[in-house]
């Protein structure tokens, strides 16, 4: 009876070793391991000292501080107007009619009226700028028309820029690009004369603007040449005489501001204009797929012998 017992023992042994490997293998499989990483910061929650905006300026307030309002709105800078007002309208025959027939008594009538309103407008120039003289004007203005022309001729726009508006520069030189402009002034055929002096304003009621109208009968010389030497408008040895009517502008809110060439009013009774002449390519005959082949060869045939 004692030899069953060890066998007995040795089997129980054996499963309990079994278990007891089973155990270890599972504990292995499901042991977690830690991995240390970054710290995160988490930010403490902030409680503003001030729950409301009142509050904040009630305190300011009592600190002696004194918080300007925000404005979302920027300031806008407008060195000149965008056209002529009450523009000048020159009459037929420069006025130079009869004050006895018909037609030399409404041209008297409308001047007084126009003198009248210029007048007005003088008088507000000058409670900008006390210099203003409509007596000394016209050779100031003649100066400005004559030193803005020779700009052009040497293509010196940062002096042009001074001297012409933001409204006239564009006119003066949008189609003289890849162009060479001649011209000259000869003399004064008339003393230059103020016709028309207009005051308004802008955006708000202070910010003023003043238009003086001069009227200038001068003696000129122009020509323009184009990009490849040719002469497309007028003559250099040829003076021609010219009326124009130049308006100049001042910003008379800007205690440095000057007067400049704003533009310039073309009656409609004016002669026209000459025509420029373009230069243009003249075509060709029109050749065949096979003859532009065979010209292709004479030019290669050609450039290899020479």
């Amino acid at each position: 009876m004692a030899a069953p017992v060890p066998q007995r023992l040795s089997c129980l042994s054996k499963a309990l070793g079994w278990w007891s490997r089973q155990s270890l293998l599972m504990t292995q499989s499901t042991a977690v391991v830690p991995v240390r990483t970054k710290k995160r910061f988490t930010p403490p929650a902030y409680e503003p000292k001030y729950k409301t905006e009142k509050e904040f300026i009630e305190y300011a307030r009592k600190a002696g501080l004194v918080i300007p309002p925000e404005r979302l709105d920027r300031p806008i800078h407008v060195a000149c107007t965008a056209g002529i007002f009450d523009a000048y309208v020159p009459p037929e025959g420069d006025a130079r009619m009869s004050s006895l027939s018909k037609e030399g008594l409404k041209q008297r009538t409308e001047r007084l009226k126009k003198n009248a309103a210029s007048q007005l407008s003088i008088r507000k120039i000058k409670e900008f700028d006390a210099n203003f003289k409509t007596k000394d004007f016209p050779e100031k203005a003649k100066d400005i028309f004559i030193e803005a022309h020779l700009c052009l001729n040497n293509s010196d726009h940062d002096r042009l820029h001074t001297l012409v508006t933001e409204h006239c520069f564009p006119n003066m030189v949008w189609d003289i690009k890849y162009k060479t402009v001649r011209w000259g002034f000869v003399e004064s055929l008339e003393p230059a004369q103020v016709v028309q002096v207009r005051c308004s304003s802008m955006v708000n009621q202070s910010n003023m603007y003043g238009q003086v109208t001069v009227r200038m009968h001068t003696r000129q010389t122009l020509a323009i040449y184009d990009r490849f030497g040719r002469l497309m408008y007028g003559q250099e040895d040829v003076p021609k005489d010219v009326l124009e009517y130049i308006v100049f502008e001042k910003h008379l809110l800007n205690p440095y501001g000057n007067w400049r060439m704003h533009g310039k009013i073309v009656p409609p009774w004016a002669p026209p204009k000459q025509p420029i002449l373009k230069t243009v390519m003249i075509p060709g005959p029109q050749l065949e797929p096979w003859e532009k082949c065979e010209e292709a060869q004479r030019e290669n045939h050609k450039s290899q012998l020479a």
